[in-house]
């Protein structure tokens, strides 16, 4: 039997079609085929280019009560503080209390930092805030403190 070049031809794609079919049907394809159908990858998040770390944006130091500027702070935030205790010879231990207030002064974080400052010591902690928009601190506190603004970038 003699087949033409053309015959020849048609023959050997429809064989690669087969395979072509019949190597889709093994890579979890359900069901008969009607056609091929074009595979997709999966989804693949891509990787950032740098891990997210906290950043301060804002550093607020004083010795007494203080209400801060206004400033922006995103829905996801942290009061870093640290106070120093007295050194007078006195022995008593000191307080520190942050609020965290709208900047139309609604409360929102009425009690996000409250803390006792320990005699001739540095007292360090912090507390992440959840509500963002324009804030301000106010900051009551017989005692040297500072306190930074820290985000997630």
């Amino acid at each position: 039997m003699h087949l033409t070049r053309r015959t020849r031809i048609f023959l050997v794609i429809a064989f690669a079609v087969s395979i072509f079919i019949l190597i889709g049907a093994d890579c979890g394809s359900s069901g008969a085929t009607t056609g091929s159908t074009p595979t997709t990858a999966p989804n693949v998040t891509p990787t950032p280019t740098h891990a997210l770390k906290w950043v301060t944006t804002h550093t607020f130091t004083g010795n007494g009560n203080k209400k801060t500027a206004v400033f922006t702070a995103p829905d996801d935030w942290k009061i870093v503080w640290k106070c120093q205790g007295l050194t007078d010879g006195s022995g008593i231990d000191g307080n520190l209390f942050v609020s965290v207030d709208g900047s139309d002064n609604t409360p929102i974080d009425p009690s996000a930092v409250s803390a006792t400052c320990k005699y001739g010591k540095v007292t360090t902690d912090s507390t992440e805030e959840h509500q963002g928009g324009s804030v301000y601190l106010d900051i009551i506190s017989g005692l040297e403190w500072t306190i930074q603004v820290q985000e997630m970038k």
